[in-house]
């Protein structure tokens, strides 16, 4: 049967759940419910190999804004990228990763990716330089406070995603270093997939905080602002007399917290980038804007 490379399918119901079908039986991901609750617009698109009605060969690509040391950059994403069991070692990734670099290279300033060991020889041979990422934490003991009254978003009820796309799409950056300043869009998969049962919300202040915690420590995967706040404060409305660690998995710039930093575990999570980022940043990728 021929093969076509197709893209901006996501209209096509048929299409649409081959494409949801190999990426579940890829990486066990789905990416239907965030099409029904209108959370998928246009940021994302995927570029695919089809055999008749069945997608076989993927990467998808999602169209972001970097805000670096102050100045805004155009970036492209290369994520989701996957092939059907059967079509594999026959070149289709590279020809679909080809297709999206000649189609996009000159619009962007930077494009990237992350891969993992198993592939890590493969990228740079289109281009693509591992960048070393660090993760921001503090061990300082937050004092408890109760000026934040968080409650917990539900993502099955509509009103409580209308919250979240209101707010997502309003957010500000959290930190002029580097943030990414539209990437809403994937997080609200995220919100969806991954955090679901992590996402609360104040909503006097108009505040989301993604976080989890794991005995001592205070994992928070993102906060979610339409105005500046006191991230000092935000912490500790969410933290316990236990926890002895405080992690962010993104940026923020917060005066009144003694902050450190570590090099991120790159086994699963390696960031290749094509295009002038600032190789010396010592930063990390928002995770909820990883695809």
């Amino acid at each position: 049967m021929k093969l076509e490379l197709v893209y901006d399918y996501k209209e096509n119901e048929i299409l649409r759940k081959s494409f949801n079908e190999l990426s579940q039986n890829t990486f066990g991901i789905n990416f239907e419910e965030w099409y029904r609750k209108k959370l998928w617009n246009n940021k994302y698109e995927c570029y695919s190999i089809k055999s008749g009605n069945k997608i076989i060969s993927n990467a998808s690509v999602n169209k972001y804004q970097f805000i670096i040391n102050g100045t805004k950059k155009t970036a492209l994403q290369i994520g989701t990228v996957m092939t059907d069991e059967e079509y594999k070692r026959k070149g289709m990734a590279k020809q679909i990763i080809n297709f999206i670099l000649e189609k996009f290279e000159k619009e962007y300033d930077i494009i990237y990716l992350f891969a993992n060991n198993s592939v890590s020889e493969f990228y740079p041979k289109f281009g693509f330089k591992k960048i070393k990422q660090f993760q921001i934490y503090t061990t300082e003991k937050i004092e408890l406070n109760t000026k934040y009254k968080f409650r917990k978003l539900d993502m099955d009820n509509l009103n409580d995603v209308a919250i979240l796309k209101e707010i997502g799409i309003n957010r500000i950056p959290t930190s002029s270093q580097f943030d990414i300043i539209n990437g809403y869009e994937v997080m609200f998969w995220y919100c969806l997939n991954v955090f679901r049962g992590n996402i609360y919300y104040d909503n006097r202040e108009k505040i989301i905080v993604i976080y989890t915690t794991d005995n001592e420590k205070l994992n928070i995967h993102d906060i979610v602002l339409t105005e500046k706040k006191n991230y000092r404060e935000i912490i500790g409305s969410i933290t316990t007399d236990e926890i002895k660690e405080v992690s962010f998995d993104f940026n923020i710039e917060a005066d009144n917290i003694e902050i450190k930093e570590r090099e991120v575990d790159e086994d699963d999570n390696i960031l290749f980038i094509k295009g002038k980022f600032g190789e010396k940043l010592k930063v990390i990728h928002p995770i909820t804007s990883h695809a």
